[in-house]
């Protein structure tokens, strides 16, 4: 059986403090992880256009440019509805003027599954125990800062 393959534009979106947004996945209630913003891309959409919509639904803040891809990676993914898919996740690093989220724009299923973001430095991320995805994370920043 071959996969739908699903495009997505995710941020790696930074703080003035350099500090990294995650979202808590916790459909039962309580965290069962952490990811990065993001989503989808929509048909007729590039991934700098789906970028500029996720950032503004997810967090809130317009971004006129999210600047190149940093990074990618696939896997499958068995998503809400139970589809199986071959996830292909681009990267964007965003940074942002300030700190301030706004979940105006999330949709109903976001608002089920989703908790309120959190920004996390590098270094309580890494001591935190907590799981996020991507698993490499931390590198991905490290190597998207120093570019």
């Amino acid at each position: 059986m071959t996969l739908r393959i699903r495009q997505a534009a995710r941020l790696l979106t930074l703080d003035p403090a350099g500090r990294v947004l995650l979202f808590p996945c916790q459909p039962a209630g309580q965290v069962e992880y952490w990811f990065t913003p993001g989503g989808e891309v929509e048909d007729g959409e590039s991934l700098a256009d789906a970028a500029r919509r996720e950032c503004r639904e997810e967090t809130g803040h317009h971004i006129a440019d999210p600047g190149p891809v940093v990074a990618c990676r696939s896997f499958e993914l068995t998503l809400l509805d139970g589809e199986r898919v071959r996830a292909v996740e681009h990267f964007h690093l965003v940074r942002l003027e300030h700190a301030r989220l706004d979940d105006a724009g999330w949709t109903e299923v976001e608002r089920q599954v989703m908790g309120r973001g959190r920004w996390w430095s590098p270094a309580e991320l890494a001591a935190s125990g907590e799981r996020y995805f991507p698993e490499d994370l931390l590198a991905m920043l490290a190597e998207a800062s120093a570019g």
